[in-house]
C-alpha cells in the first residue's frame, strides 16, 4: 500500500496561485475558504527588497492531532496514509480547527461540516495527480508515494535537503520543503498587516509580531488568507456555566460529607449544579454547526478525544445531581450517604476533562500542559462557592442551620488564592516558544491586558480576596451585600480570565 506525500521546491514556486484555483476548481470549495493557498512574505526595503512564495496545505500527519481530537471519527487515516473526512458524520465542534497546527481545517459554509485538503483522493484513486500538481506552470510540486523508492519525491527526501513545518508538535508531517525561507515557514517571526476581503478591513491576528519601526527591512506578510477563531465568546460562556454547575455539586457533596447537612447541601446547591450543568450542554449543542448530530458524540465515539469523555462525564454528573435532589428533598440521607463520593468524583472528572481537552488542540501552545486542568478546577471552586453564597443571601431560608457561610467564603478565598498562583507562575515564567511568548504577550501588555490586569487580576482575584480577609477578621461574612458583592467579583473575574484564555490561546497565527 502506498504512502503519499509532497515535496514542494520554492526555488520554483512564481506565486501564481494556479494551485488555489485549481482546487477550488476541482472541489467546488466556496468563496472565503480554502483548501491550499499561496503565502508571500516581503523581506528587505526598497529598492532591496525581496519576496517569498509558500504554498500551505494539508500536511497529512502520520500522527494526525485532527483525528485524535474528533468527536466522532469524521476524521481518519486511510491506509494510503492520506488523512480524510466523512462528512457525513461530522459535528461541526470545530475542534479539529484548534487541533491542526497547521491551520488546515475550515467549516464549509455550505455544508457546515470540516472540510480539508485530502491530497485530491478521489483522482489519486484513478491513477491521477492531485489538481494543484497537474496545474503548476513550474512543476514545484511533486507527489507521490514515500515508501517507493524509485518515486521522485521518495528519491528527494532521501537525497536533498528539506524543511517540514513545526516538527517540534511530533505529528510527523508528510509535506517537505525544499529551500524554505525560515520567516515563511515559520508563522511567529513575520509581522502582519491588516488583511483586506471582499471589501472589509479585517484586523491581524492580535498575537502576532508587531513591527519594529527601527527595522523596516524585517519579514512582513505580503499576503495571506484570513485565520478563523474555531471558538469564541460562546466557550468561555461554556466554562463559566460549568464551573458554577460542577462548583456548586462538588461543594455540596463535600460540605455535606463533613457535616453541614442544610437545605443549602441537600437541594439548592445541587439544584444549581444541574441548572448550570445543563445549560452547559445546552451551549456546546447550539455552538455545534450540525447541533442536530449531537448525539453522534455519544453514539459514534472516538475514545481518544477528551470530548467524548466530557460529555459522558457531564451526563453523569446530571444523573447523579437529580438523584441528590430527589433524595435531599425526601431526606434520604442514605442515599446521600451513597452518593456523596461519586457526585464529588464526577464532579471534578466534569470540570477537569476540560484542560485535557484544550491541551489536544495542539496548534494551541497557550493550552498546553496539565496545569490547565488544576486551575479550571479551582475555578469551578470559585464559581461554584460565588453561586451558593448568593444563594445564601438571596434566600434567607436557606441560611438555617449555619455554617455555611463559613465554609464557602474559606474554600472561595483558597481556590482564589490557588488560582492567582497558577497565573502569576505562568505568566512570570519564561514561554517555553515562541508561539506561547506571543499569546502571553498578547495578554499581559497586549490587546488582552485590560481584561487582564483589571479583571481577571485585580478586580476579580486580589480585590476580592482582600475582601474575605478582611470579612473573616471582622466576622461580617454572614452581611448579604457583603457575601453578594464578593461572588460577583469572583464570578466576573473568572469569566474573565476565561475569556481572555481562549481568545489569546487562538491569537497567534499558525500559517
Amino acid at each position: 500500500m502506498a504512502n503519499y506525500g509532497f515535496a514542494i521546491d520554492l526555488r520554483k514556486c512564481i506565486g501564481c496561485h494556479a494551485c488555489t484555483i485549481a482546487c477550488k476548481a476541482e472541489h467546488q470549495i466556496p468563496v472565503g475558504v480554502n483548501r491550499c493557498w499561496v503565502k508571500t512574505v516581503e523581506k528587505g526595503t526598497f529598492p532591496n527588497t525581496r519576496r517569498f512564495f509558500f504554498p500551505v496545505l494539508c500536511n497529512q500527519c502520520d500522527e494526525a492531532p485532527c483525528a485524535r481530537i474528533c468527536p466522532t471519527n469524521a476524521l481518519f487515516k486511510r491506509a494510503d496514509g492520506i488523512v480524510d473526512l466523512h462528512g457525513d458524520s461530522c459535528v461541526g465542534c470545530r475542534a479539529c480547527m484548534v487541533a491542526c497546527p497547521y491551520d488546515q481545517l475550515f467549516i464549509d459554509p455550505n455544508t457546515h461540516t470540516a472540510e480539508k485538503c485530502n491530497f485530491c483522493a478521489n483522482r489519486v484513486e484513478n491513477r491521477l495527480q492531485p489538481a494543484c500538481v497537474s496545474v503548476c506552470p513550474t512543476e514545484c510540486r511533486i507527489f507521490g508515494d514515500l515508501d517507493d523508492p524509485e518515486s521522485e519525491v521518495a528519491r528527494i527526501v532521501q537525497r536533498e535537503a528539506f524543511t517540514v513545518r513545526k516538527p517540534e508538535k511530533g505529528t510527523i508531517p508528510k509535506v517537505f520543503y525544499i529551500a524554505a525561507e525560515e520567516s515563511a515557514i515559520q508563522p511567529e517571526i513575520a509581522t502582519r498587516p491588516f488583511i483586506y476581503k471582499e471589501g472589509q478591513v479585517l484586523l491581524r491576528p492580535l498575537g502576532s509580531p508587531t513591527a519594529d519601526p527601527s527595522r523596516p527591512g524585517d519579514p512582513r506578510v505580503d499576503y495571506d488568507v484570513p485565520h478563523v477563531k474555531p471558538w469564541g465568546l460562546d466557550m468561555a460562556f461554556y466554562l463559566l456555566t460549568k464551573g458554577i454547575g460542577t462548583g456548586a455539586m462538588f461543594l455540596s457533596a463535600l460540605l455535606w460529607f463533613i457535616g453541614v447537612r442544610t437545605p443549602l447541601t441537600m437541594v439548592v446547591g445541587p439544584a444549581i449544579g444541574l441548572v448550570f450543568v445543563t445549560l452547559t450542554a445546552a451551549i456546546l449543542i447550539v455552538d455545534l454547526e450540525r447541533p442536530e448530530r449531537f448525539l453522534f458524540i455519544l453514539f459514534r465515539p472516538n475514545w481518544r478525544s477528551w470530548m467524548v469523555w466530557g460529555a459522558y462525564f457531564l451526563t453523569a454528573h446530571g444523573a447523579i445531581a437529580t438523584g441528590w435532589i430527589l433524595a435531599g428533598w425526601f431526606g434520604l440521607n442514605g442515599v446521600l450517604a451513597i452518593l456523596a463520593i461519586p457526585a464529588m468524583v464526577a464532579s471534578v472528572l466534569a470540570t477537569s476533562y476540560t484542560g485535557f481537552l484544550f491541551a489536544q488542540g495542539l496548534a494551541r501552545d497557550l493550552w498546553q500542559g496539565p496545569h490547565a486542568a488544576f486551575d479550571l478546577l479551582a475555578q469551578a471552586i470559585i464559581e461554584g462557592a460565588a453561586a451558593m453564597l448568593i444563594a445564601l443571601a438571596l434566600a434567607p431560608p436557606v441560611r438555617a442551620g449555619g455554617h455555611a457561610a463559613a465554609a464557602l467564603g474559606l474554600a472561595l478565598g483558597a481556590a482564589l488564592a490557588v488560582h492567582l498562583l497558577i497565573l502569576a507562575i505562568e505568566h512570570l515564567t519564561p514561554s517555553p516558544t515562541r508561539h506561547h511568548e506571543l499569546a502571553a504577550r498578547a495578554i499581559s501588555r497586549g490587546a488582552f491586558a485590560t481584561y487582564f490586569w483589571g479583571g481577571a487580576i485585580v478586580g476579580g482575584g486580589v480585590l476580592p480576596l482582600a475582601l474575605l480577609g478582611a470579612a473573616s477578621v471582622v466576622g461580617t461574612l454572614q452581611s448579604p451585600a457583603l457575601a453578594v458583592g464578593i461572588s460577583l467579583l469572583s464570578l466576573l473575574g473568572a469569566f474573565a480570565w476565561e475569556y481572555v484564555w481562549v481568545e489569546a490561546g487562538q491569537s497567534v497565527p499558525l500559517s
